[in-house]
């Protein structure tokens, strides 16, 4: 009976943690390139079920002996990096990726990022930034007289400079072998990790590479519909859980109210 309040309370626990992925994923919906969670489960270690005396049947060696979980835990909680659908906004300067891939950013304290949100705009020394002020990772920026910014789908930035067309430079996207394995850094960032392997940059477009749309922003991938369906399985499993675990408790209660 002790046995069966830790499983219950295991489950407990591991549906509690699906709940709040889940509410996560329901209060960003909104934000521009955020991919949602998908909690993973395992069952914990398993061993014999002893019996008190004698067998009278020996069970042969081939057999399997019988054994008894010990409940359930969270093994991981990843991200889902599906495509997102993208929203129309006609800023030349926001960008979104179809595809594969990620911008890549730095901190003013020069700390290096992965990102989805494309949202970027020039600040006043020509620098491409996103809404933390976090420099995309260019080998240019936009001169002040620089008119009619456009980015091409290979991420060719072009410009019109004393009414000249000119390109400036090119933005590269960058992908790693294990997007699973990034750690989320907050504001849409992504740190690179030994589970996820090094970045690599390359052309969009090219090297399975997904393309850069001009004007466009990715939305978050959340299914709202899927989203609330899981989180009310998820409450259902939670309150079985809870029910294993009083029904544990009442015949344990009744175990030792037990009197000779």
């Amino acid at each position: 009976m002790i046995g069966a309040l830790w499983r219950g309370a295991s489950g407990m626990l591991a549906q509690q943690l699906a709940v709040d992925s889940l509410a996560n994923d329901v209060a960003n919906v909104n934000t521009t390139g955020y991919k949602q969670g998908r909690v993973e489960f395992a069952d914990l270690i398993y061993r014999p079920v002893e019996e008190m005396g004698m067998p009278v049947n020996r069970i042969p060696e081939a057999a399997t002996p019988p054994a008894l979980g010990a409940g359930v835990r969270v093994a991981a909680m990843e991200k889902d990096f599906s495509q997102g659908s993208l929203i129309h906004t006609g800023d030349p300067l926001n960008l979104a990726v179809q595809g594969d891939g990620f911008f890549a950013v730095y901190s003013p304290g020069g700390e290096w990022f992965l990102t989805r949100d494309g949202n970027f705009h020039r600040d006043a020394d020509g620098f491409l930034v996103n809404a933390r002020g976090y420099y995309l990772d260019v080998p240019f920026s936009l001169p002040p007289e620089a008119e009619n910014v456009t980015v091409s789908p290979d991420g060719t930035v072009t410009a019109v400079i004393d009414g000249m067309p000119q390109v400036l430079g090119n933005i590269d996207l960058y992908t790693v072998p294990n997007p699973s394995g990034l750690e989320g850094a907050g504001d849409n960032l992504f740190r690179e990790t030994a589970a996820s392997g090094q970045a690599a940059a390359g052309r969009p477009g090219t090297q399975g590479l997904g393309t850069i749309r001009s004007g466009y922003l990715e939305a978050a991938n959340v299914d709202l519909a899927a989203a609330l369906t899981r989180m009310i399985m998820a409450q259902r499993a939670y309150e079985v859980n809870a029910r294993s675990v009083r029904l544990a408790d009442e015949m344990w209660g009744l175990a030792n109210s037990l009197r000779r």
